[in-house]
């Protein structure tokens, strides 16, 4: 006669109970797995929550007819968008000049220094030569002193060249500055370049200038927009060059205007300031919203 009752670990009631002890320790295991990138998440957004809440808070004031708080909605402090800049008695050169004169900065910078950058981290990455190891950590080498310490030999420079007091001057500065580091990125871009395609290419009949531009500018794309993007923000936020450099007031920078108006904020007003610094990041934004697409393709 059968067992009306089935014995524990056997049977229909076993079965269920070791699919559950099993579905336990998956989802424990799960759990255990994704807790490093839950912690992770919740730091990055913990620390970047401080600093979304600042931009924020510019905007607001930007837009606010009173002083810290914002309270009623006004666009008075945007007036140098459309009229001169006068605190005390003392005109600002317009805003749309020195907004050129930035841009010629940042423009000239990410052009010059993307191209030569594409070049030596070409000849690196795809020739042998002698000296070609020491060349390549000489450029990391030059990122060990801190910046500020060339400022001397910069200026014999400008001074020599007749570049001082120039905004060319500035910018054969940043692009110079700029290309040790944008060699060493973009060069990585080239080794990951599979040699398959070269060597296909090259038995089509291809050049160099041809393989350069249809085998690998298609696959460094995303390399060449970081360089590009990190190359810009550098001489757009040029500052203490620019400070240094720079004597005539007719070719200041946004960055220059907007530290002025910060030690001023006694008769300039807060809304005043935090509207020139959004108008002055506002090209970064729509940047680096372009750029998202090929900076998430990047491999970090």
């Amino acid at each position: 006669m059968e067992n009306p009752i089935p014995l524990q670990g056997t049977g229909t009631v076993g079965g269920d109970l070791k699919n559950q002890h099993d579905n336990l320790l998956n989802r424990r295991r799960r759990w255990l797995q994704a807790l490093p990138n839950g912690v992770a998440i919740a730091v990055m957004t913990a620390g970047s929550l401080p600093l979304l809440a600042i931009y924020v808070w510019m905007v607001l004031v930007s837009f606010s007819d009173s002083g810290l708080i914002p309270t009623k909605f006004t666009l008075d402090h945007w007036s140098f968008l459309w009229s001169e800049l006068n605190i005390d008695g003392y005109v600002y050169p317009s805003v749309w000049i020195v907004f050129l004169n930035t841009l010629f900065i940042a423009v000239g910078t990410a052009v010059f220094e993307v191209a030569f950058s594409l070049m030596a981290g070409y000849a690196i990455s795809q020739t042998k030569f002698p000296g070609r190891n020491f060349l390549l950590q000489s450029t990391i080498l030059t990122h060990a002193f801190p910046a500020i310490t060339g400022l001397i030999a910069a200026f014999y420079i400008l001074n020599t060249t007749g570049l001082l007091n120039t905004l060319t001057g500035i910018m054969v500065l940043k692009v110079l500055g700029g290309i040790p580091m944008s060699t060493w990125i973009i060069k990585g871009f080239f080794d990951e370049v599979p040699k398959e395609l070269t060597w296909a290419a090259q038995t089509d009949g291809c050049g160099k200038f041809k393989i350069f531009y249809t085998v690998f500018l298609p696959k460094i794309w995303p390399g060449v927009t970081a360089i590009s993007l990190f190359a810009f923000l550098s001489g757009w936020g040029e500052y203490v060059m620019v400070s240094v450099f720079i004597f005539d007031d007719s070719i200041n920078t946004l960055s220059i205007i907007i530290k002025s108006l910060f030690n001023e904020t006694s008769s300039a007003s807060y809304g005043l300031v935090m509207a020139l610094a959004t108008f002055y990041m506002l090209p970064c934004v729509i940047l680096y919203f372009f750029s998202q697409k090929a900076l998430s393709n990047m491999k970090m």
